[in-house]
């Protein structure tokens, strides 16, 4: 089967990389891909040395007559069995293209992102009429397309993403590596946050956390990896200047963005999930795949994932002093982490990629099949 699977997005977000993981995951499973992403974008970058053939954008424009011309001629070319897009905005560019070749080849959307747009209009309908299905990445995801989008409920499936299980393998990876690369003794107790540095995703909340600590924090460090978009780098900088004012800078580390995430999950002793509204966490399974004990805001997608007392320590948006008392007790519940990480370990094996493989070969059967079954005169 010829898949076409697309994102025109120049972030570089849980949608994008999941956008990447999907295609090497279906060409690994005897799929024929072809991805549709922009030049010069990370999604570009990353797949360079990748095998799958790429149909590559210059411009993420929603209506743009020349992204059209090029997919239709692409099309007109290529036998494709289906198409797959991560990002609601290429609708706009695939609809219109089947639309021009009266092509009925199935056009399902992973949406990965919650909107706050009511797409009722007549565009928005004429669209989504278009589409033969949408998976949901969460819970909180497909209430949302159903609240948002003029898609019928029986359209909406429930599929979480999947993670790399032998890559987040925790036998594979030295605790050691990291500490000495940042000087961390191998006594101090590292807490680490995996994360865009960006408004929401509870950098804040951490480090007032750690001001409340007080004497506590005496033999504790905060990890931060990952980097600010170029629109907000801002919140980099305040983020910063709130550590320097709290007199915290030798409790905390920023790491700058970094491929290497198993190393630095081997390294952690527990790991911190505070965004505030999560459409779903990846980077959460990641870390229970690899054992950690966690502490985790109790919003959004989340829910799906994390079992209250069992894998995870959870709190309410805002609660710092819920916050900072589950830090303290991680620190010194040696029992608890252990029970955690162990729960967390064997949580995280619901997101295999066999499991998530299964359920689109499902998926992509139905839609095949009902495509047959009403092209019959």
């Amino acid at each position: 089967m010829r898949v076409l699977v697309t994102c025109l997005s120049r972030s570089w977000g849980g949608m994008e990389m999941f956008t990447v993981t999907f295609s090497e995951l279906l060409s690994k499973n005897g799929y024929n891909v072809c991805l549709a992403c922009l030049k010069n974008s990370r999604i570009d970058s990353e797949t360079k040395h990748s095998n799958i053939q790429k149909i590559i954008f210059n411009s993420s424009s929603a209506i743009n007559p020349i992204n059209i011309i090029r997919l239709v001629n692409y099309l007109r070319h290529n036998r494709i069995d289906l198409i797959h897009s991560h990002f609601s905005k290429d609708l706009w560019l695939i609809i219109p293209s089947l639309k021009f070749l009266h092509s009925q080849i199935p056009v399902i959307l992973t949406k990965h992102l919650a909107s706050f747009i009511v797409k009722n209009d007549f565009l928005h309908r004429w669209i989504y009429r278009r589409l033969n299905a949408a998976t949901a990445i969460s819970k909180t995801i497909q209430q949302n397309l159903i609240e948002t989008t003029p898609l019928s409920s029986e359209k909406i499936v429930l599929l979480h993403n999947c993670i790399d299980l032998e890559k987040f393998n925790p036998t594979k990876y030295s605790k050691k590596k990291i500490r000495v690369e940042f000087n961390i003794d191998e006594n101090e107790f590292v807490f680490g946050l995996i994360s865009r540095l960006s408004p929401g995703k509870g950098h804040i909340e951490v480090v007032r956390a750690a001001k409340n600590l007080d004497n506590q924090i005496k033999g504790l460090k905060f990890i931060f990896v990952g980097s600010s978009e170029k629109d907000e780098e801002y919140f980099e900088v305040e983020l910063k200047k709130m550590i320097n004012e709290f007199s915290l800078n030798e409790y905390f580390i920023f790491t700058g963005f970094r491929k290497d995430v198993p190393e630095f999950l081997a390294a952690f002793d527990a790991f911190l999930f505070p965004s505030r509204d999560e459409a779903f966490g990846i980077a959460l399974i990641e870390a229970m795949a690899m054992g950690k004990p966690n502490i985790v805001c109790k919003a959004g997608g989340v829910l799906d994932i994390v079992v209250e007392n069992e894998t995870s320590l959870l709190f309410e948006r805002g609660d710092i002093k819920t916050l900072t008392d589950h830090i303290i007790n991680l620190k010194n519940n040696k029992t608890l982490r252990m029970k955690l990480g162990k729960c967390s370990s064997e949580r995280a094996k619901d997101f295999s990629p066999e499991k998530y493989q299964i359920q689109i070969d499902k998926l992509y059967s139905n839609l095949l099949l009902n495509k047959k079954l009403n092209s019959k005169p």
